[in-house]
C-alpha cells in the first residue's frame, strides 16, 4: 500500500502540502492511503499541518512569502482561512489551510486509508483523544491509524489505555521493543537512519513477531531497499504508486536488449511535459551504467543478473530516461517503460 506522504504535494509543487488538493491527486494517482499532521489553532482547532510554523508551507493571501517567523499557534482558525493560503507555484492550487475534519472528510469520500500523526505532545492526553473523536466520527473507530514519534502511543495505549486504535511507531526514535509490545501496531522503519544489513533485519524481525511494516522512499536507492524486503506501507513524497490500470497510457515500450533500451531513451524524449502523471520502469540488467528517470539520476551495479524497479511522479515536467555511463559488460535480459497521465 502506498501512502501520500501529507497528500500529493510533491514538497508543494503539485499541490499545497496538506492540501484538500493533494488529498484528490493521490486518488487520481493510485495512491491507497495518506498521511496528515495534526497541529492546534489559538482558538484550539485542530488543523492538518505539519510545521509549528507558517512560514515553509504558507504564502500570504496576496501570493507573497511569508517572511515572519509566524506560528499556527498564534492565528484563530478564522484568521489562518483569512490570511494565509498553501504554497504552491499554482495559482489554483493555492488554497485554504483545512481543518483536521476537513481533511479527513475529503479522505473518506476518496476511500483513503488515513495515517494521523499529532505534532503536539500532551501528557493530559485530552489533545489525542479529541483527534481520535474527530476521526471516529468520520471513519468509524478502528478505521484509520495514529502515528507518532511514539510519545502520543505511549500515552494512548499506557495511560488512557485505549487499545482498539490502530498504531504505527518510529523505530530509530525509540526501542524495538517499546513499539513491538504495543498491541496493533505498525513498525516504521527507516531507509535512511539504518545501513542495509541492521534495515534487512529489523524488517525480517518485525515480520518474525507478526507485525506490519512501514518506510519511507523518494528515490531508487531507498526504494531499492523497500523493494528487497518485506514492507507492508510505502510512504513516499515523489514516488508514484503500483501501476494497476490508473490514468491513461500515453506511451508504453518493452524490449530485451541494451539496444532496446537504448532506443526508448530516444522514442520517450519526444513526448510532450505531462501535466500530473508518472513514469514506470523495470529493468533485469548486469552490468553497470547510470539511469536519468525523470528529474532523478542513480547508479546500477550488479556482477549477476538484477532487477531494477523505480516509479515517479511528474507534474508538469518531461518524461525523461537516458542510459549513461555503461559498462562494456552491461546486459538487458528485458526492460519495460511506460508514462502515465493522470
Amino acid at each position: 500500500v502506498f501512502i501520500a506522504h501529507r497528500g500529493v504535494n510533491m514538497r508543494y509543487v503539485a499541490a499545497g502540502e496538506n492540501s484538500l488538493e493533494a488529498i484528490r491527486l493521490a486518488k487520481r494517482a493510485g495512491f491507497k492511503a495518506i498521511e496528515t499532521d495534526v497541529r492546534l489553532t489559538a482558538d484550539s482547532v485542530l488543523v492538518a499541518m505539519h510545521d509549528h510554523s507558517l512560514r515553509r508551507t504558507c504564502l500570504n493571501l496576496d501570493g507573497s512569502r511569508v517572511d515572519k517567523s509566524f506560528k499556527v499557534a498564534d492565528f484563530t482558525m478564522e484568521q489562518l482561512k483569512r490570511d494565509f493560503v498553501l504554497r504552491s507555484p499554482k495559482q489554483e492550487m493555492r488554497t485554504q489551510i483545512p481543518t483536521l475534519e476537513e481533511y479527513l472528510k475529503v479522505c473518506k469520500e476518496e476511500d483513503l486509508l488515513v495515517f494521523i500523526e499529532p505534532k503536539l505532545k500532551d501528557t493530559t492526553g485530552l489533545h489525542y483523544l479529541d483527534i481520535m473523536a474527530c476521526a471516529d466520527t468520520i471513519f468509524g473507530r478502528g478505521n484509520y491509524i495514529i502515528t507518532s514519534n511514539n510519545f502520543a502511543n505511549g500515552v494512548i495505549r499506557d495511560s488512557l489505555g485505549i487499545k482498539d486504535v490502530p498504531l504505527m511507531g518510529i523505530l530509530y526514535q525509540t526501542t524495538y521493543e517499546d513499539i513491538a509490545l504495543k498491541p496493533d501496531v505498525i513498525m516504521a522503519i527507516s531507509t535512511s537512519r539504518f545501513e542495509p544489513e541492521a534495515y534487512a533485519a529489523n524488517v525480517v524481525r518485525s515480520k518474525a513477531d507478526g507485525l506490519q511494516t512501514e518506510s519511507h522512499a523518494d528515490n531508487f536507492e531507498r526504494f531499492d531497499m523497500i523493494n528487497n524486503a518485506d514492507i507492508d506501507y510505502v510512504s513516499t513524497d515523489f514516488l508514484a504508486p503500483d501501476w494497476r490500470g490508473q490514468g491513461k497510457t500515453l506511451a508504453c515500450w518493452k524490449g530485451r536488449s541494451a539496444d532496446k533500451a537504448l532506443e526508448m531513451a530516444e522514442a520517450i524524449c519526444q513526448l510532450e511535459p505531462v501535466d500530473f502523471g508518472a513514469v514506470y520502469l523495470e529493468m533485469e540488467y548486469c552490468g553497470k551504467a547510470t539511469v536519468t528517470l525523470a528529474d532523478q539520476k542513480f547508479e546500477l551495479s550488479s556482477e549477476s543478473w538484477r532487477e531494477a524497479r523505480h516509479q515517479i511522479l511528474l507534474s508538469g515536467m518531461q518524461p525523461v530516461f537516458r542510459l549513461e555511463d555503461v559498462s562494456e559488460d552491461f546486459r538487458v535480459k528485458k526492460i519495460a517503460l511506460r508514462v502515465v497521465e493522470f
